[in-house]
């Protein structure tokens, strides 16, 4: 218990440190880095790496790396809906390098100190894992702006757009730290951060949209983990299960190749891995070569000649169009059906790839699924105070978590109770 003190104050100190000590330039990377590798050396003092390791589970390693993708995707499905954004990080060398330092160092102290905590803690009762998940969450913050006075609107817009997303994520990954680890829970947030420093085009979601992904996913993921959590696992937590009441093991494989199958194509579909992704025409400016509802497959290439038909990205949508000359570097683009070329010439930079091959149709799926989605996001944004509603959302996703954790450890105790 002890142990679990120290650990705890150290994390307090960490926190208040970096919450009020902001330093500029070199000092602003190494800072942070020298706080959590200091309890990083503190955590595997305390606990050895042989140990770590033993409570690994493999099925849900995967499975919060899996679901860390599927946050990823909608995330990226929201900046289709809306627009994206290029990221504020700076990618020169000396910056990444200091960057991945700080962010792994961080990382691993996190996650290791959270999964010691909790695994020490975990007879402590069923809050356990609220209170540890809020002591992860950025609360410092919370309290400044609430001392400080920060206009409401402010305030809901923190606790909407950052919090309760930082939280129900917190969440998440405590409860699989719970069962299976430090691995596995860096294997749910490594994704999430990567993405959020690593990629150089973010989606630029209006706050109650990332609101309302920010914590239903991880809402859903704490409730599909508990349901595909072998019962070897959730017997540390639960206490003893009713021998007759026995978990269908099996099931997990098969939970398992699902979700990675849907997940891959997901991301397939969304993301272009080895150079080749598909879109699907949504006007009919390519007219008669490419109809509204063709699926195309692109690859990503920088040797473009006249007659190819590319996708460029524009300051709010994609455009598929075929290049008719080019202007030194710049590409003259214009569609098929179009009187005129495009207003504005293509930078190289803006090409997302060349079309290589047209399906038929085959993409009216895809745009009947995101016209319904893009209409029921429309009528609330038009129909109700859309801030208020998206940080009410939010909260009930949020509340609805704590209320299911409190159920299922209310359950499995009458169940011990009956064995008894």
């Amino acid at each position: 218990m002890l142990r679990s003190i120290s650990i705890l104050i150290l994390l307090l100190i960490i926190k208040l440190v970096l919450h009020v000590y902001l330093p500029k330039g070199f000092l602003a990377y190494l800072f942070p880095t020298l706080c959590w590798l200091i309890m990083i050396i503190v955590v595997l003092a305390l606990w050895s790496i042989n140990e770590v390791f033993s409570i690994v589970d493999r099925n849900l390693l995967i499975i919060a790396l899996l679901f860390a993708l599927f946050q990823i995707v909608l995330l990226i499905d929201g900046g289709l809906f809306t627009k994206f954004g290029k990221s504020p990080v700076s990618f020169s060398f000396p910056t990444l390098l200091l960057n991945t330092l700080m962010i792994a160092t961080s990382l691993i102290g996190v996650e290791f100190s959270r999964a010691y905590l909790l695994r020490t803690c975990r007879k402590k009762g069923p809050l356990i894992i609220p209170l540890i998940s809020f002591l992860y969450s950025p609360f410092l913050t919370l309290i400044s702006m609430f001392i400080h006075g920060t206009v409401p609107l402010a305030l809901v817009k923190f606790l909407g757009s950052v919090f309760l997303p930082e939280l129900s994520k917190n969440l998440l990954a405590s409860y699989i730290a719970l069962l299976a680890g430090p691995l596995a829970s860096l294997a749910y947030v490594t994704p999430l951060k990567i993405f959020k420093w690593y990629s150089p085009i973010l989606p630029d979601l209006p706050w109650p949209l990332e609101s309302f992904i920010g914590v239903l996913t991880p809402t859903i993921g704490f409730m599909l983990v508990d349901r595909i959590a072998p019962t070897r696992l959730l017997r540390g937590i639960y206490m003893k299960f009713n021998k007759n009441l026995k978990k269908k093991e099996g099931g997990n494989l098969k939970w398992i190749m699902v979700m990675s199958l849907i997940t891959l194509i997901w991301v397939w579909f969304n993301s272009g891995f080895f150079g080749v992704f598909p879109s699907v025409a949504v006007s009919g400016s390519m007219s008669p070569t490419i109809e509204v509802g063709d699926l195309v497959i692109l690859v990503k290439t920088s040797n473009i000649k006249l007659g190819d038909i590319i996708q460029y990205r524009t300051k709010d949508s994609m455009v598929l169009h075929r290049v008719i000359a080019f202007e030194g570097s710049y590409l003259i683009t214009k569609g098929d059906s179009c009187r005129a070329p495009d207003p504005d010439p293509v930078l190289p930079f803006q090409v997302m790839g060349k079309v290589i091959i047209i399906i038929p149709k085959v993409g009216w799926a895809t745009i009947i699924v995101r016209s319904v989605i893009s209409r029921i996001i429309s009528i609330i944004w038009t129909n109700f105070i859309h801030e208020t509603m998206a940080f009410y959302i939010a909260l009930v996703s949020m509340t609805s978590i704590f209320l299911f954790y409190l159920y299922k450890r209310k359950l499995h105790s009458r169940r011990r109770m009956r064995v008894i």
